[in-house]
């Protein structure tokens, strides 16, 4: 487990602006457990690096024409 810079957690909703996606998305992907998030008592915070690894985990790679590499 590495140390986490808690200087730099960000909110609910400052995740779902770097995201690009709704406020209730994130909440949703943090109650399926989808999305790595910290929580101090009901306080929910996010690391950038966890965000950054589920944009590539659900990253879809491009096929090129007839199944080729792209």
């Amino acid at each position: 487990m590495s140390a986490i810079d808690t200087g730099r957690l960000l909110t609910t909703n400052e995740a779902a602006a770097r995201l690009g996606i709704s406020k209730r998305t994130i909440q949703e992907l943090t109650a399926s457990r989808k999305l790595a998030f910290i929580k101090f008592g009901r306080n929910v915070r996010f690391d950038p690096a966890d965000l950054a690894a589920f944009t590539e985990k659900n990253r879809v790679k491009a096929i090129g024409w007839k199944g080729g590499a792209a």
